[in-house]
C-alpha cells in the first residue's frame, strides 16, 4: 500500500509493506495464531487483509473516511521512550538502486516484520 504525503502530482510517497494486527478479522479466525499473526507481512496479505484493491486509489486518508492515518497514541509514545517498542531503521529490501539508503523503518521483534 503506497499513501502519498503531499499534493496531486508532487512524488512524495510512503510505502506501508507490513502491518502488526491489533486485532484479527473474524474471518481469519480459524487459522493457526502463527499464520494470524503474519496475515499482513507484506504488501499483498496487507491489502488482502484489509480489503484494499484498486478501487481505493486516490482516495482521501483522514478523519469519517473508510481508512485512516492515525498519530501514535500516547502510550504508543511512551513505550517509544522507555525502550519498551524498538523502532528499526535500516536499508531498504529487495531494491537494486538506494540500497545504502536508510529509509525502511520497523518496530523490532515483530512477527510481521519480513527479516533480511
Amino acid at each position: 500500500m503506497n499513501v502519498v504525503t503531499d499534493a496531486d502530482g508532487v512524488a512524495s510517497t510512503v510505502l506501508i509493506r507490513a502491518l502488526q494486527l491489533d486485532a484479527v478479522p473474524q474471518r481469519f479466525s480459524h487459522l493457526p495464531e502463527k499464520v494470524r499473526s503474519r496475515l499482513a507481512s507484506g504488501p499483498g496479505k496487507l491489502c488482502k487483509v484489509l480489503e484494499i484493491d484498486r478501487t481505493w486509489n486516490g482516495l482521501a486518508l483522514g478523519t469519517g473516511e473508510a481508512l485512516r492515518l492515525e498519530h501514535r497514541s500516547e502510550e504508543f509514545q511512551q513505550a517509544i521512550e522507555s525502550g519498551t517498542i524498538n523502532i528499526v531503521q535500516t536499508s531498504r529490501i529487495g531494491i537494486s538502486q538506494g540500497i545504502d539508503l536508510p529509509w525502511r523503518w520497523y518496530i523490532g521483534n515483530y512477527p510481521a516484520v519480513s527479516k533480511f
